[in-house]
């Protein structure tokens, strides 16, 4: 942090705790909620207030953390919050613009919101590593290209209870999968009743159809006749051709 700016953060941190003094310590009306919160920080320096400035953490996770709060700008002309810094931690805050903005643009006689979704993105990626840790008052300096320095300290809250509603103040990783759990079978179509299977003949010995009788019919004429009577018997009936040559 360089010197100038460790100057401009003690004058205006000086300042700021005077008017705070004077203020209730910061009480402020919520411009987006309509609720009066007079423990959330609250600072302004010529047209620019910061207001409702909190660092809002993930309670029980290793998560990132973020800033929430808004800009407002009371000027004529248009002020860019060009970034907002830990000077009690290593740790760096990224603004990351509402969609299809380049910057964070403070408009002449509005405001910009700072977390939620749709609006700018105050980024904190490793809370824990910088010593940012729950119940903590965090200094925060915001830097717009006029006005310059703003700083104010905030107190750093969990992301439930009263501040439920910053739930959303930045995009969260997806969970892993469970390792305990295997990817499930697909389910197949029902087995449908299986019908049963008829009987197997014997194909050792299979059974032999009958076969037609076979007879021979020998019968005498007169002692002089001679014949013979072949015939095949069929159901009972003899068929056949009768040669015989009477003497």
């Amino acid at each position: 942090m360089s010197s100038s700016l460790r100057r401009g953060v003690a004058a205006a941190f000086f300042a700021f705790s005077t008017a705070a003094a004077l203020s209730a310590c910061g009480a402020g009306n919520d411009a987006e909620t309509g609720k009066t919160r007079p423990d959330n920080a609250s600072a302004q320096v010529d047209d620019i207030k910061v207001q409702s400035i909190n660092v809002v953490l993930p309670e029980g996770r290793e998560s990132p953390g973020g800033v929430t709060g808004r800009v407002f700008n009371e000027g004529t002309s248009d002020q860019v919050l060009e970034a907002i810094a830990l000077p009690d931690s290593d740790q760096r805050v990224e603004l990351i613009p509402a969609e299809g903005e380049s910057e964070v643009v403070v408009p002449a006689r509005g405001s910009v919101a700072l977390g939620g979704e749709g609006n700018v993105t105050a980024l904190i990626a490793d809370p824990a590593a910088g010593g940012i840790a729950l119940g903590d008052a965090e200094q925060l300096v915001f830097v717009l290209s006029e006005t310059g320095e703003i700083p104010l300290s905030a107190r750093v809250v969990p992301d439930n209870g009263t501040f439920e509603h910053f739930e959303d103040w930045a995009p969260t990783a997806p969970p892993e999968p469970d390792p305990s759990e295997t990817p499930g079978e697909p389910e197949g179509p029902e087995d449908g009743a299986i019908g049963e299977t008829g009987e197997t003949g014997d194909l050792e010995n299979p059974e032999t159809p009958e076969t037609p009788e076979t007879g021979e019919v020998e019968g005498g004429g007169a002692t002089d006749d001679e014949g013979t009577v072949d015939g095949t018997t069929d159901g009972g009936v003899a068929e056949g051709t009768v040669d015989g040559t009477v003497g």
